[in-house]
């Protein structure tokens, strides 16, 4: 039996079965595993990305880009990664971004020849086409679909914001940290899911969200190892998962506020940067001011990403799959709702890790056939680089 088999056998053991749709079970050829063709998938639609950004920025508004597509990949918040990769924390504002991935170019950037700048975009590369591997292999494991499971890849690779997957952003790395740690929780791996959580928490806040998945994974595994009276064999694994892994977030924060001198230092910062938790205050204040005041383009635009991702959450609590996977996705679609009160442009690029939203979407187009499938999602992918610039040029993002 091959190894996905296995698999499928184990997942189906603990609850979870896969759903075979009879549209695409028998599209892809076994001559290499099914996830090597989503990091095909995702690194053909990066290069459509780099082609449209560079037809793009030469024209209209796009020409402030001085600089083309090499000032456009360490532009922005790429600047910071940099900075602290080669000086550290001297400054108390650098301390709003995390070191995960800084720490990562630093380490590629010893090699002898290998810049700071080369070293984050093999890390952003490296990093991307391990998450699309890890998401193809875990629709595949949800949905027991070829189809479906590149779809889902190939529409995360287009989705509104993932122009960063092209930049010196930590977004790339954080997804493949969490798409491997949910694949480590879908398959028992605790002490490897806490792990990739606690690297994940070195990233970005967003493995609050990882945090949350473990915890929803491993309470029911304890409460039922106490009700029958288990041996400590039994359950000290996620027991020790639900301890460790939210020690990266929870030790970076307090990091911040040593160096601060003032508890809650992180969130403080994040406050001055008008950027902290919300509640949605400023999404509503949006909304109101374009309903009252008529939108701008940008604006409007925006609020139909947030809209669309929305209603992908709310349909992606239909499909069947374990609890713990849509606790994650809902605590990254709620956090990213909920930040403000400025920087709406980077919304989009917050819900970049909300990589399972592409379920239901790709459920929707497995039945297509290859030679629609191949322009819609080639279009998305154009679109989703222009989209991203003009967010860029008039709306404060990424």
């Amino acid at each position: 039996m091959s190894r996905s088999g296995h698999s499928s056998i184990n997942l189906i053991v603990r609850g979870i079965r896969p759903v075979s749709d009879a549209a695409g079970e028998h599209e892809i050829s076994t001559g290499f595993p099914l996830p090597a063709y989503g990091a095909l998938i995702f690194a053909g639609i990066r290069g459509l990305s780099l082609a449209t950004a560079a037809f793009l920025l030469p024209r209209g508004k796009f020409r402030e880009f001085h600089g083309g597509l090499r000032h456009l990949i360490r532009s922005w918040d790429s600047s910071r990664y940099l900075f602290i990769a080669a000086h550290g924390y001297p400054h108390g504002a650098e301390l709003a971004w995390f070191p995960g991935y800084p720490a990562a170019i630093h380490a590629l950037a010893w090699i002898p020849g290998v810049g700071p700048v080369p070293a984050g975009l093999g890390v952003t590369i490296a990093a991307g086409l391990a998450a699309a591997w890890g998401l193809t292999r875990l629709g595949m494991a949800l949905t027991g679909n070829r189809r479906i499971s590149l779809l889902m890849a190939a529409l995360w690779a287009v989705a509104p914001g993932s122009l960063v997957l092209l930049m010196l952003y930590s977004e790339a790395l954080f997804c493949a940290l969490a798409i491997w740690s949910l694949i480590a929780l879908v398959e028992r791996r605790w002490l490897t899911a806490a792990a990739l959580t606690i690297l994940a928490g070195t990233v970005r806040s967003s493995a609050l969200a990882l945090v949350a998945a473990v915890t929803v994974a491993a309470l029911p595994a304890l409460i039922q190892a106490a009700r029958a009276r288990q041996p400590i064999a039994a359950w000290w694994r996620p027991a020790a998962a639900l301890l460790l892994a939210p020690l990266g977030l929870l030790g970076f924060w307090g990091y911040v506020a040593w160096a601060l001198h003032r508890p809650g230092g992180w969130f403080a910062l994040e406050r001055t940067m008008d950027n902290g938790f919300d509640w949605g205050r400023s999404l509503v204040r949006a909304l109101e001011s374009t309903i009252i005041d008529g939108p701008t383009a940008y604006v409007a635009l925006t609020l139909l990403v947030l809209a669309a991702a929305t209603a992908l959450a709310v349909c992606s609590l239909t499909e069947r799959m374990p609890g713990y996977l849509h606790s994650y996705t809902l605590v990254i679609v709620v956090t990213a709702l909920a930040t403000g009160p400025y920087y709406l442009g980077s919304k989009p690029r917050f819900l970049l890790p909300a990589m399972l939203l592409g379920l239901p979407l790709a459920r929707l187009l497995a039945p297509a056939r290859p030679w629609v499938l191949i322009p819609l999602i080639a279009m998305f992918g154009a679109a989703s680089t222009w989209f991203s610039l003009y967010l860029m040029s008039v709306g404060w993002a990424p």
